[in-house]
């Protein structure tokens, strides 16, 4: 038996990576243990955790895949010994050659990838430098109308943002939760109304949940802001998922949607929200729907998870952490409109381009500086384990009344069979009871949004279907729902795209008797109203009173319980994740992890392999 079999058979390889590393080998005349087989296996396993490529220089010498009982696997070459032997294969290819594979360096990638992110980065790259067509003393006036100095303030980070929004056809504004990134974007779209009254705007996101957030949080705005009414009457009022803006219509590639090179999207600035979630090959897709002179503006905070898919693309285009510079040229030109003062900004004459094309939202105006939230939250995205766990510490040790701090730490049992905290179904009674005891659908869709369970993965004793079972079973000891699955005041999350419905990936909505005694799904609209609509037309969906993280990005809840693996192994232990969770709570954070894990994660930033981030000028690929 080959070691590509036994590799498969012992669950070290899944079946796509043996099936392509088949491929590879039969068309490139190797054997299934030939270290050409063994790498396009490896590339295929890396693909499907998210890597872009693989970087020979990082697992040169080392096993490629994980040891398994009884197998013997043989680390692998040197660099240049790997690649003279990659290169000999028919199968991978040089740059700009067609093959399968495509050796650029001393990264391997499937062709397709490669020809992703050379494309995403000529688009941003070609957009990079400065606008010529800006009126100066009029974005100057509106600048100084929109964001009045306050004495001693310091920098007011939204006005650069704006001002470096307004100078590039392509930015980026990032930042965690509360820093106003949507409150800055409709200043910006403002700025750019009054150089350009004609100008077409589409909002979009990922998601449409986040579209519809998008849609929400931009009302709310334009009520706050002191805008000319004829600029908020040109301001677009809805948004759209990325896929249905572009047409999407089945398949892969350029084909799957209409809109692309040849059939150009007509908008001439675009506006995208949680830009974290959008994957390379989507980021590619939606660049080439887009004109030249198109403006890109993607709205995201670079410290939360990555797409699910392969990239990490807003990481790679922010520097994945790293400190932001700016070029004199940019620092002199923000200085000049009034954007921050002379000593404000230190420049650096080597920074990458790309820079003066990011802004970071520094300033949170959810949490004040000693916010237990807020701090947790920076400790964990640092890294630092120990403040992380100090204020853990400091909060409340127990439930008790269910009167808590503002962070509570909730440590597993040691049973790996039931590893949940006591209390933890106690309190989901207590915190579900008000919204299932509410008369009408529109009551209780509020109150059920004030709490949420997020886990960090599906299946497992501390996995969102395990954790939604036990909270379904409790409710019903405790009286308060029906015995069955799909039983009035069930929450349930729709799971595809529904366009005919107007239901999307990520739509939570609760199945509410109606008047009649059956059963409708019911889901808030941005209006204010309630959609009702007979349960069984709803697309698949799943019960939610708990959920992973990745589904949670883009909402806001005022209580979050956040639950960790339980294995301070789990291969799922990463600071983003956590970062991401922690910062889905407005007011109260329940964090259900040990020591162990929590410390693994912050020490576990997502390194995704990719070459964008040093094409675009950054120093490394990886986050430091």
């Amino acid at each position: 038996m080959s070691l590509l079999s036994e590799m498969l058979k012992s669950g070290a390889l899944s079946p796509l990576s043996v099936a392509f590393a088949r491929f590879v080998a039969r068309h490139g005349g190797h054997g299934e243990d030939d270290l050409c087989t063994l790498s396009a296996a490896l590339l295929s396993e890396c693909n499907q955790r998210g890597d872009v490529c693989i970087d020979l220089a990082q697992w040169a010498g080392q096993v490629l895949f994980a040891p398994q009982a009884g197998l013997r696997v043989d680390p692998a070459p040197e660099v240049n010994a790997w690649r003279e032997a990659l290169l000999a294969s028919p199968c991978v290819g040089a740059p700009g050659e067609l093959a399968p594979l495509l050796l650029d360096g001393t990264l391997l990638y499937l062709h397709r990838f490669w020809h992703y992110e050379m494309a995403v980065f000529a688009s941003i790259d070609a957009r990079l430098g400065p606008v010529q067509d800006l009126d100066l003393p009029l974005l100057q006036s509106g600048l100084h109308r929109l964001f009045p100095a306050e004495q001693g303030a310091g920098v007011d980070w939204q006005k650069l943002a704006s001002a470096l929004a307004l100078s590039r056809r392509f930015a980026v504004i990032s930042g965690g939760p509360g820093t106003g990134k949507t409150t800055t974007a409709v200043k910006v779209l403002a700025l750019l109304l009054e150089q350009s009254p004609t100008l077409r705007i589409r909002l979009a996101a990922p998601t449409g949940k986040a579209a519809a957030r998008m849609v929400e949080s931009i009302r709310g705005a334009r009520q706050r802001l002191d805008l000319d009414p004829q600029i908020v009457a040109r301001l677009p009022d809805e948004a759209s998922t990325l896929h249905r803006l572009l047409g999407y219509q089945g398949g892969h590639g350029a084909r799957g949607f209409r809109h692309n090179a040849q059939n150009p999207l007509h908008v001439d600035c675009l506006l995208i929200d949680e830009a974290s979630m959008i994957d390379l090959p989507l980021m590619w897709a939606l660049l080439q729907a887009c004109r030249a002179d198109t403006r890109i503006i993607l709205l995201g905070d670079r410290d939360q998870l990555a797409s699910v898919e392969a990239g990490n693309v807003l990481g790679d285009i922010t520097g994945h952490g790293q400190a932001l510079h700016y070029t004199p040229f940019m620092v002199t030109w923000l200085q000049q409109l009034g954007a921050c003062a002379l000593t404000d900004i230190d420049s650096c004459a080597h920074a990458p381009a790309v820079a003066d094309s990011l802004a970071l939202l520094r300033t949170s105006h959810r949490f004040a500086a000693d916010s237990g939230i807020g701090s947790f939250a920076a400790a964990v995205n640092a890294g630092d384990s120990e403040a992380a766990l100090r204020l853990l510490s400091q909060g409340d040790k127990a439930l008790g009344e269910l009167v808590l701090s503002e962070l509570l730490w909730l440590k597993p049992r040691e049973q790996a069979w039931q590893p949940l905290h006591g209390e933890v179904l106690g309190w989901a009674v207590a915190r579900y009871r008000p919204y299932l005891l509410c008369e009408d659908a529109g009551q209780a869709l509020a109150a059920f949004a004030a709490t949420r369970i997020l886990c960090a993965t599906h299946e497992g004793a501390l996995g969102e279907r395990e954790l939604n079972r036990q909270v379904g079973e409790r409710l019903r000891l405790a009286g308060l729902m029906e015995p069955g699955e799909a039983v009035h005041g069930t929450p349930v999350m729709v799971t595809v795209n529904d366009y005919e419905m107007g239901l999307y990936n990520g739509d939570i909505g609760l199945l509410w008797r109606n008047d009649e005694g059956g059963l409708d799904a019911c889901f808030a609209e941005l209006d204010g109203q309630v959609r009702h609509l007979p349960a069984g037309m709803l697309p698949e969906h799943v019960t939610a009173w708990a959920m992973t993280v990745h589904k949670a990005q883009g909402s806001e809840f005022d209580e979050v319980l956040l639950i960790l693996p339980g294995e301070a192994s789990s291969a799922l232990l990463l600071r983003e994740l956590v970062y991401t969770g922690i910062t889905r709570a407005k007011s109260r954070l329940l964090l259900h992890s040990s020591t162990e894990a929590l410390t693994k994660a912050c020490q576990t930033p997502v390194q995704r392999s990719s070459g964008l981030a040093a094409r675009l000028g950054w120093r490394s690929t990886l986050r430091d």
